[in-house]
Order: C-alpha cells, then structure tokens, then sequence
C-alpha cells in the first residue's frame, strides 16, 4: 500500500487515537508498540511516514529515529516525533537527529494531518531529487517501486533480498560486513555466527545469473563480507 504510516506508541489510547484519525483521512496504519516491533515493520513494509513516540519500553525512540535514518530503503520517509510538553530538549534532539516535525500531546486532529502530510512531501521531493532508480550495465533498481529488472525482464525479490542488494548496489565498491547487512535485514533475530546473510546472497546471485565461476555483480571478501562491482 502507498499511504502506510507507522505508528510507534506503546499507550493504547493514544495508539487508538492515532489510528482513528489516520483512518480517517486515507491512511493505513502499521502499529508498534516497542523497538523490535517496530523493526519487523520496517523489514517486511513499505512506508510513506513513521510517528515515533520518544518514550519506549524497550529501547529509546531516538534509536528508531536513527535506524530510519540509516536504513537504506526507508531513511527518507517523513518522521513525526511525539512529545509532551516539557519535553523541549527532547524535541530539539530529534529534530537535530533527522525528525523532520514534531507533535506535541494533546494535539487536534487537524494539526495532526497538516504536520504530517507537510513531511511527507518534503520526504518525497528529496527522493525525486535523489533519483530512485540504480542502473548497472543490463541491471536496474527502481527504489521506488522495488522493482529489479535485467535485461529489462522483472526478477521477484523478496523483501529483504531486494533490501540487501539496493544496500549492496548504493554503495558500489565498497566492501559492506556481514554485519552491516545483518543489521539492515534485523539482526537482532540472528546468532552473529548465523549463515543467514550468505543464504540471502546466494539466492540473490542465482536470480541475477550470477556463477561461481561467472560473477557479474557481487563479490565476496572473504571473511569480511560482500561488494557490488563499480
């Protein structure tokens, strides 16, 4: 869907809040009531805005904030912080973090949209300025609407496959850990010494025609991790 928000907020009336008046004006709503729900969202959904409240039982929205911001699918969606009102170096914090507005509690509904469909178009003017498509010889990825095509032929990827490559293919060149994947795809669910990486780069290899002998795009560095040719 294009219009989901995700709504992080671990007070049920205020979650049944935000969920009435984003329904109301078009809106599909993802919730999450903590960190690791939040991840899972944002590994298995596409979403044009997230409202984060600073205040989590599991883990500072502030890490949120910032997961978002590094992520290489979702980090220029609009961000809405939630606060109160005394929590003005809260605000500041999040708006220097990368928040582009702010909603303070209580709010009219109104405002609400005003603030939110505001961010939302300044997030979409910069991935128009940013270009959402990457084009390697007979390979390209529209970010957009996650489609890869090669020799302009559509190749399904899985979620966190397409999220890997796009990872791998932003940063050509350059020697990305298995770590560093790991993070992207939620690495909190995985054993460091899982094999769960190499599993996903395999099957991305096979769909993209890549052999052991014949490898076109990915490399491996050894007991490091992989890099997308330049």
């Amino acid at each position: 869907m294009g219009n989901q928000v995700l709504v992080v907020e671990d007070d049920i009336i205020s979650m049944k809040l935000f969920n009435a008046i984003l329904n109301k004006y078009g809106f599909s709503v993802l919730k999450a009531t903590n960190g690791a729900e939040s991840i899972e969202s944002l590994m298995n959904n596409k979403i044009v805005a997230a409202i984060l409240d600073l205040a989590l039982p599991d883990t500072s929205g502030f890490e949120i904030l910032k997961y978002i911001r590094n992520h290489p699918i979702h980090k220029n969606i609009a961000i809405l912080i939630v606060t109160v009102n005394h929590d003005k170096l809260d605000t500041i914090l999040g708006l220097e973090m990368g928040a582009d507005d702010y909603i303070t509690k209580p709010f009219h509904h109104r405002e609400l949209i005003a603030r939110l469909n505001a961010s939302i178009r300044r997030s979409q003017a910069i991935e128009d300025k940013t270009g959402p498509i990457i084009a390697f010889h007979d390979l390209e990825i529209n970010v957009n609407k996650r489609i890869i095509k090669k020799n302009n032929e559509v190749i399904n990827f899985s979620f966190k496959e397409f999220e890997i490559l796009y990872l791998l293919a932003s940063n050509p060149g350059k020697v990305i850990h298995r770590q560093t994947i790991l993070d992207k795809i939620g690495g909190l669910d995985y054993s460091p010494d899982t094999r769960v990486v190499d599993m996903h780069i395999s099957s991305i290899r096979k769909k993209l025609g890549d052999t052991k002998k014949q490898k076109h795009y990915i490399d491996t560095v050894s007991g490091i991790g992989y890099r997308f040719r330049e």
